[in-house]
């Protein structure tokens, strides 16, 4: 994961702010560029109730004052984090707009707040969430409102016996670098699975502490089982005093499609800390070495 370009979504809202606030030492950190994106929704309409073949319109907008807008919070930007940074207006639903973004900027990372105001209500919450990681190619970084705290000193890594569960060690390593953070592993297991999977299990996170190993990068290891994986990842992530949790989004092998995913969709949610969603590599089988964690290969 080599991170160059950011992508921000901005609603000037006190959540999009703390995406930028992460964002912004994101880039300093890697030395990335920012690309500061208002996605511009074309006004709304609405059936006249005394005649309801006819629309007129209820949101008048000020493209001028918009622009005037998304320039001063980048030049605010710019003088307080000293950071490279471009704006971006695009017209169309935010998905949308971030997607053809992210393909004409070759954008790296996009971090977002998970709740906004004005236009991005619908985008941040709910299965608009589902709709923006699933079209992109490149994680993404949701920020809570009460993430308030920028940096990630604890990384948690959760494993499960899931085919692609590994891929995001890689991730973990890059961040965990820049950020000198301890990546914290979390084993996971459901009641229902036996030892034989408890064994399996224990084989991954073997490759695991091999590659952080070898990448120089302190962790610790536990194993934990539950009803609700995800519920069990926030509990440790407390205990830890998590910063970040790093999860992969659904696959469907079959399709080449990918999707959240209910464990990624309860962490988006409800996580109080920033979740990283990474989508899986397109393979059917996984080959992993002890010294990268595993890449995702077809053989």
């Amino acid at each position: 994961m080599s991170i160059e370009r950011i992508l921000i979504p901005t609603d000037f809202s006190e959540t999009a702010e703390l995406a930028v606030a992460h964002g912004a030492y994101m880039a300093q950190l890697f030395n990335a560029k920012i690309f500061l994106l208002h996605s511009i929704q074309y006004p709304a309409y609405a059936l006249l109730p005394e005649e309801p073949t006819y629309m007129q319109q209820v949101i008048p907008l000020d493209e001028d004052k918009i622009e005037q807008q998304l320039n001063q919070a980048a030049d605010e930007i710019v003088k307080k984090y000293k950071v490279e940074l471009s704006c971006l207006t695009l017209s169309g639903r935010p998905a949308s707009s971030i997607a053809e973004a992210v393909n004409e900027n070759n954008i790296d990372v996009i971090i977002m707040g998970t709740h906004g105001t004005s236009g991005f209500d619908e985008f941040f919450i709910g299965s608009n969430t589902n709709r923006v990681v699933t079209t992109v190619d490149c994680p993404v970084l949701s920020v809570q409102k009460l993430a308030q705290k920028v940096g990630f000193r604890n990384i948690i890594l959760p494993i499960d016996n899931e085919l692609h569960s590994r891929q995001k060690v890689n991730n973990a390593i890059e961040l965990a670098n820049a950020y000198k953070s301890t990546v914290h592993i979390l084993g996971l297991l459901e009641d229902d699975e036996d030892e034989s999977d408890e064994k399996k299990l224990a084989l991954r996170l073997g490759t695991v502490k091999d590659a952080l190993e070898h990448a120089r990068v302190p962790f610790s290891c536990t194993l934990r089982r539950g009803q609700n994986p995800a519920v069990e990842a926030m509990k440790y992530s407390d205990e830890m005093k998590g910063d970040l949790i790093l999860v992969m989004r659904g696959h469907e092998s079959t399709v080449g499609r990918a999707f959240l995913g209910p464990f990624a969709e309860q962490l988006v949610n409800h996580s109080k800390i920033p979740v990283m969603s990474i989508k899986p590599e397109d393979t059917t089988i996984e080959v992993f070495d002890d010294t990268t964690g595993g890449t995702g290969v077809i053989i």
